[in-house]
């Protein structure tokens, strides 16, 4: 009788891996109007959105995960989440999908992939990236954020190539963040100059809450010499946050990039 049922178990399993098919999208938005990606009560969020929209579409409860918890405010041009869909064409899902969604979230696109892939599991590296501008412009106040005073670049290059390699960033990340361990490689750190903003670049096998905001904000209190290097190198040796800079505003942050291991 128990192998029988192993056996039911197992034709059910296959029969539903047949008809199912796993959905890898990639997904754009500007979170100003959010309270981040991860559905909230009586909060909107880019997954309920994203859930409502799927659910009128497919005509069934649909739930996404997504490979990063973006907080309020922040932006991203690289998110990427799955779920699974029975029967629906997979190339019509990005333009009928786009058609039900509000004007500040939208599918970049949608294809099938293998059904054991996860958004959140599978993730090998993240790029995000912050602008920081010293134009104070009313139209694009939550899209970058706004420094009123002078920045030196090439002492802002110096604080960021101490970011470089594998450390312990828990001097970097918010007090709430809820990690095993702090340990993180930051493959890129990196900032250019474009006209009158400041482009910063991470990219990391893995970030923690609040994370590139404070490494920004490092950057920034060094490079307007209110911050010393040394300072810099004993927060990361000592893990001690007082020892960091400031925690930049969300509207300047940006999700640009999800890497997945190669299948």
């Amino acid at each position: 009788m128990k192998k029988s049922k192993e056996m039911l178990c197992f034709i059910q399993r296959k029969v539903y891996n047949l008809l199912m098919q796993r959905v890898k999208m990639v997904i754009s938005y500007d979170g100003s109007d959010f309270c981040g990606y991860q559905r909230q009560k009586n909060c909107r969020t880019v997954q309920e959105e994203l859930e409502r929209a799927l659910s009128k579409l497919l005509c069934t409860q649909v739930s996404v995960v997504g490979s990063s918890r973006t907080d309020a405010g922040v932006h991203a041009l690289g998110q990427v989440v799955h779920f699974d869909v029975d029967g629906f064409p997979v190339e019509r899902i990005k333009d009928a999908l786009n058609s039900l969604l509000p004007e500040d979230v939208k599918v970049v696109s949608a294809k099938k992939v293998k059904s054991d892939f996860n958004a959140r599991f599978d993730v090998q590296k993240k790029t995000y990236n912050y602008v920081v501008t010293s134009s104070l412009n009313p139209p694009f106040r939550k899209q970058m954020t706004y420094v009123s005073y002078p920045l030196d670049e090439d002492k802002m290059l110096e604080c960021l190539e101490l970011f470089k390699g594998k450390h312990n960033f828990k001097g970097f990340c918010s007090s709430a963040a809820q990690v095993k361990s702090f340990e993180r490689e930051i493959m890129i750190s990196q900032v250019k100059k474009r006209g009158d903003k400041f482009i910063f670049t991470f990219t990391a096998n893995g970030f923690m809450q609040h994370m590139v905001r404070i490494l920004v904000g490092t950057a920034i209190d060094v490079g307007r010499g209110k911050l010393s290097l040394d300072s810099v190198k004993e927060a990361l040796e000592t893990g001690e946050r007082k020892k960091a800079g400031k925690t930049m505003p969300p509207q300047g942050l940006y999700l640009k990039r999800i890497y997945y291991k190669q299948r």
